[in-house]
């Protein structure tokens, strides 16, 4: 104990090492208090080493940032430290100022810190939303990092209160008028300022350890994706200085010869096509409206569908199938120079980055031709509405095909997959492109108007959109369905049963999306089949959100049947109809709320359902965010048939427009569920495990 003389850069205490027996004043010189991440340094009259814990490990090192000295003290509790205040009367106020001068540097440097540690984790989510995108420019399968998705962003623990930081903070800004007129009053004011200032920075001091921890496991945590995103941008960069230099990493040469070898379609096939792109490309104005350009987009759109489906059947067989043949079945493409040097090398890449949805619902055209040839999944409607089994029947009963060939054909892969290549491939591909007249089934840069990156429609983003519209409107994927089980008391209980439907990525640049049917067959428990280009031109976010508004429309038009449109079997169809049909009789409306309804049905032709899937969108976008759009009745329709998340509704309870509606809402809940509760009580006193489709119904209505 007693005077310690320190040379500059010499350790007084290592972390980690040396044990905690002493505190020290600085009387000369200053020093570096550290740790992994931060440091401060304190000056003559600071006290050194009292956040330490006495008889443990030094947590930070204590180095002389220059020619220095301290005078040591014991330490063996903290009430050592008024102690050493007492025993210097000469210099408590100094003391107590240099107490103050370090907890303001313990606040700013402890801000600082938790800041740093905000950043560094937002910069690793950021990372991580734009990893698929990297991976997909630079062509490569993005791999599964789970720990990512386990990371919490740090938390300001609550016994950091402001008043302290505030407090500090305005001790130190006072500082010069303190030292004359407070802190020399009494040496009990300088003990006790002493005192003060070191349980708010010891506090702080322990934060500081929990976060240096924090950033330590980040750290360890993240060390792999790092690793993998340094890499992936390394690649990039390679990748852009090239095309800068005017050189290119991908090379597609003769894609067309390669397609139409691979198909092994016949001489005559071949060169008509080739004939008919090299017609295409050659023409600058290829989408003008002149019978011969419209007769040219229609032969060649023929002669595609003619090329994929042997192309796609040898593709089944072939476990290395070339990478053109792969942005043949996701893009259409079929010639580099009609697709252009830049778009090919960014559509190759995206083929070979490309992975299949873990959960089966996102999937290129190309994996739904496979389900239907593997028959997993029934073939789709065709343009009359029917399905695989009617048309068959209908071709048995005018007399195109027998009873055995339609025995035959039932299930064979290939007249399936013919069916679907002519329905849902062939005339989706053209509703999905949006202009109908000006539809070719081949990429062509002219049609490119948005950067492929931006518009390319991933697994990732669709699956988005499915939880951004569950997170608004919870119920829109639900059908009702029916549970029954009389060996344990429960004859009939009615539930939601939530279906994700299939999105199906076209292979074209477009600028639409499309329900293509709501159900498969007549069994209502099975996915809807929807449609949207893989290259999305338009507001995907409204292109997505009127696809969903347009399901809700056709899956009530679905399980209403006939009385879809009758008002006295409330559904959301027919209240819709009604409150359309009847507005001018209305008195519940407003007269200009009547002018806007009337133009809005002169605008949409009188068609109900456009009226509906416009409405439906203002009512997502903005009526969910608390910015009224609609009038009261088509609010109110909506609400009850199609009603907000428990988070939103909580946000706009406050809402007069939405109060009633919400108690309305409540009321009904707590009448579905109720049947419900007492069948679980009931199996829970007869000890009857509950089954999972009562439990799940519950958390359903709990949304």
């Amino acid at each position: 104990m007693g005077l310690v003389k320190l040379e500059k850069g010499q350790v007084l205490h290592k972390a980690g090492t040396d044990e905690v027996s002493t505190i020290e004043v600085v009387v000369k010189g200053s020093l570096k208090i550290s740790n992994q991440f931060t440091s401060i340094s304190l000056g003559v009259g600071g006290f050194v080493g009292i956040v330490e814990t006495p008889g443990e490990k030094y947590t930070y090192n204590i180095e002389a940032n220059e020619e220095s000295a301290v005078y040591s003290y014991p330490y063996e509790s903290v009430d050592d430290i008024p102690n050493v205040v007492r025993s210097n009367p000469k210099i408590a106020a100094i003391l107590a100022a240099q107490s103050v001068e370090a907890a303001s540097k313990c606040c700013d440097v402890f801000e600082e810190e938790f800041d740093d540690a905000m950043h560094e984790y937002e910069t690793i989510i950021s990372d991580y939303a734009d990893y698929p995108n990297l991976c997909i420019k630079v062509g490569e399968v993005a791999k599964q990092f789970p720990e990512i998705d386990e990371l919490i962003p740090p938390e300001r623990n609550e016994s950091l209160s402001d008043w302290a930081f505030d407090y500090i903070r305005s001790l130190k800004k006072n500082e010069a008028t303190l030292k004359k007129t407070l802190y020399p009053l009494s040496l009990e004011i300088a003990a006790g300022t002493v005192m003060t200032t070191y349980h708010i920075y010891h506090n702080i001091s322990e934060q500081s350890k929990l976060l240096s921890e924090y950033r330590k496991t980040l750290k360890s945590k993240t060390s792999a994706f790092n690793t993998t995103m340094k890499a992936i941008r390394a690649k990039l960069n390679d990748l852009e200085n090239a095309e800068e230099g005017g050189s290119h990493t991908v090379t597609i040469v003769n894609a067309l010869s390669t397609i139409l070898l691979y198909s092994g379609v016949s001489q005559e096939i071949s060169e008509k096509f080739e004939d008919q792109i090299s017609q295409f490309k050659s023409n600058e104005n290829r989408y003008d409206s002149s019978d011969e350009a419209r007769a040219l987009r229609r032969s060649i759109g023929t002669t595609f569908y003619e090329i994929y489906t042997p192309a796609f059947i040898k593709s089944l067989s072939d476990p290395n199938i070339p990478i053109e043949l792969k942005m043949f079945f996701m893009f259409g493409f079929v010639d580099e120079e009609l697709a252009g040097e830049k778009n090919t090398t960014t559509l190759c890449n995206m083929a070979k980055a490309y992975a299949p949805d873990p959960d089966g619902k996102v999937l290129t055209l190309y994996e739904w031709l496979v389900k239907i040839y593997n028959l997993r999944v029934e073939p789709s409607r065709n343009e009359f509405d029917q399905d695989w089994p009617t048309y068959l029947r209908e071709q048995k009963m005018s007399g195109d095909i027998n009873q055995e060939q339609l025995e035959q054909m039932t299930n064979d892969p290939v007249s399936r997959l013919k069916f679907e290549i002519h329905n849902l491939f062939a005339l989706g591909n053209r509703m999905t492109f949006g202009r109908i007249s000006a539809f070719v089934p081949v990429f062509d840069s002219q049609n490119v108007l948005k950067p492929l990156d931006m518009a390319y429609m991933t697994v990732g983003k669709v699956n988005d959109y499915y939880k951004m519209i569950r997170n608004v409107d919870y119920g829109v994927f639900c059908r009702q369905a029916v549970f029954s089980n009389p060996e344990i008391g429960i004859n009939q209980i009615y539930y939601a049963n939530d279906i994700t439907p299939y999105m199906i990525l076209m292979p074209n640049v477009g600028s639409r999306a499309s329900l293509w049917q709501e159900i498969e067959g007549k069994n209502r428990s099975t996915p809807a089949r929807m449609l949207v280009s893989i290259f999305n031109t338009e507001n995907t976010e409204e292109c997505m959100v009127r696809l969903f508004g347009e399901f809700r429309w056709e899956m009530c038009k679905t399980e209403q049947g006939v009385h879809w449109n009758d008002v006295t079997d409330p559904s959301l169809t027919s209240m819709y109809c009604d409150y359309l049909q009847f507005y001018k009789k209305n008195p519940a409306l407003s007269s200009d709320n009547k002018e806007k309804i009337r133009t809005d049905l002169k605008k949409y032709s009188n068609n109900y359902k456009n009226m509906f899937i416009a409405d439906y969108l203002q009512y997502v976008k903005f009526e969910s965010a608390g910015s009224p759009r609609l009038n009261k009745l088509a609010r109110e329709i909506l609400f009850t048939f199609c009603p907000f998340s428990k988070e939103l509704r909580e946000k706009i309870g406050d809402n007069p427009q939405y109060t009633e509606l919400i108690n309305h809402y409540s009321t009904r809940i707590n009448n579905i569920a109720k049947p419900v509760l007492n069948a679980i009580a009931k199996l829970n006193k007869e000890q009857i495990p509950v089954p999972e489709i009562l439990t799940k119904q519950i958390e359903h209505l709990k949304k």
